[in-house]
Parts: structure tokens; sequence; C-alpha cells
């Protein structure tokens, strides 16, 4: 009757170790696309998975740039930002902005419609100056404003886009409030 029970242990054993051993093969590959699954990255990315996007925020004589990272851990959206100013600065550094965590079925910030409505900016020039990059691992989405004025509406869309994410907007990195003429 003992070797019995001890033959059922390790039976059961071995039976939860195999699935444990599935369950990290099953995380050890992605087939997350950037190009093809960016509409849906919340929920096609894996925890596996980064993007890196950096913008551009200059304009004229102001020179500044972000960077988010952008991960998934179990039912979360993590995203890190970091931003340098460098127009009055001789030592610019990255500073951390926030790092927010969302769910993956979150409806408030919609950076892939944000990518969506922009598509006539889509650049596959690398040596074109770059006003927004999207990137996991080889693949590239890359967007190239001309012009003042397109320029200030794709920046404005970004940080209208941004605000539903971040709406404290400390530092105002992401436009100043609008501040309403007395009547």
């Amino acid at each position: 009757m003992k070797f019995l029970i001890k033959v059922f242990v390790i039976l059961l054993i071995l039976v939860s170790c195999k699935k444990e051993t599935e369950k990290k093969l099953e995380l050890s590959e992605s087939n997350f696309k950037l190009k093809q699954d960016f509409t849906d990255f919340k929920e096609k990315m894996t925890e596996l998975d980064t993007i890196k996007v950096w913008f551009n925020h200059s304009v004229c004589a102001y020179q500044a740039y972000e960077q988010l990272e952008i991960t998934k851990s179990s039912d979360l959206i993590k995203i890190h930002s970091e931003f340098m100013e460098s127009t009055f600065n001789d030592n610019p550094e990255w500073k951390v902005v926030y790092n927010k965590e969302i769910p993956i079925n979150d409806t408030l910030w919609r950076f892939e419609k944000f990518v969506n409505r922009n598509k006539k900016w889509q650049n596959s020039d690398v040596n074109s100056r770059g006003t927004l990059y999207v990137v996991n691992k080889e693949d590239t989405i890359r967007f190239s404003v001309s012009g003042l004025v397109d320029l200030n509406r794709f920046i404005s869309d970004y940080y209208r886009t941004m605000r539903k994410l971040y709406p404290e907007n400390k530092g105002n990195i992401y436009g100043m409030n609008e501040i309403k003429a007395p009547e």
C-alpha cells in the first residue's frame, strides 16, 4: 500500500511539472508583429513584448523628447514615460514623468487610434527626421511630418491622446491647459 502511495505521489508530481513546463514553453515565444497587430496591441502583445515609442516634441526653437516603454503584465498594460527638454539646458537628462498601469480592456487611452488617424505621415525612409517612432524588436513604424501647420496638428493630436492616459499633465509635457478669456 505504501508503495502505491509513493508511486501515486511521484506520478502527481511528474504531471504537475509537465504542465508547468508547457506553460513556460508557451510563454517563451511571442507572435506579436508590430505592423500587423498594433491596432490591437493591448490584446495581442504578450509579456515577452516591449513596445518603445519615441516622440519628438520639438517645434521651432523648442527642443524636447519623450520616450515611452509599453509592456504587458497579466491583464495590465504598463506605460513608463521619460522626458528630456534640451532647449535651454547644456546637459539635458531623461527624467521619469510617470508610470501608469491600465487594464487591457481600457477604452480611454486609444494610442492605436492615434496611429491609425495619422497613417498619412507614416514613412519608411530611415534617413528622414522622424517625429514619432514606434518600435518592437525589428519592426518600426516611423512618422515624419513636414510643414509647421501639419506638425502642430500632429503634436496637438498626440497631446490629446496622451492626456487621456496622463490627465495630471505635470510639467505640461502635453501642452498647456487652455485659459479662457474673461468675459
